[in-house]
């Protein structure tokens, strides 16, 4: 892929931006390719999956295939700890994914911007 540049230096806004929503710069521009492809109609969101064998996590994968051993392959669900305010929360590295019933849960941990060098 060609290195995309820009007409005017815009790398203070955009790291400005990413600090203001609490994400990595390479995740606010990621974000940003992806809300331009959605917007003209392109598919964008990929949905990741975990395959679960007796209420073990197996394994995930964005694209699951036909396990032998009787698994399912279930979305995974992305939820925060707490409510999430980009102006006062950081949203930390997830936890682990669980099995919380019939679904894969991901949880991101948020905590107040004043711990981030707790």
């Amino acid at each position: 892929m060609p290195d995309v540049g820009f007409r005017y230096d815009r790398a203070d806004l955009l790291k400005a931006v990413a600090e203001r929503r609490g994400v990595q710069l390479s995740t606010l521009l990621r974000s940003l390719a992806d809300a331009a492809l959605a917007s003209e109609g392109f598919p964008v969101a990929e949905q990741q999956y975990c395959l679960v064998r007796r209420g073990e996590l197996i394994a995930t994968s964005f694209k699951p295939s036909k396990d032998e051993d009787g698994g399912a392959w279930l979305p995974i669900e992305n939820e925060d700890n707490q409510p999430f305010d980009p102006a006062l929360h950081w949203r930390l590295k997830p936890l682990p994914l669980r099995l919380d019933g019939d679904r894969v849960v991901r949880v991101y941990p948020v905590v107040p911007k004043s711990m981030e060098h707790a």
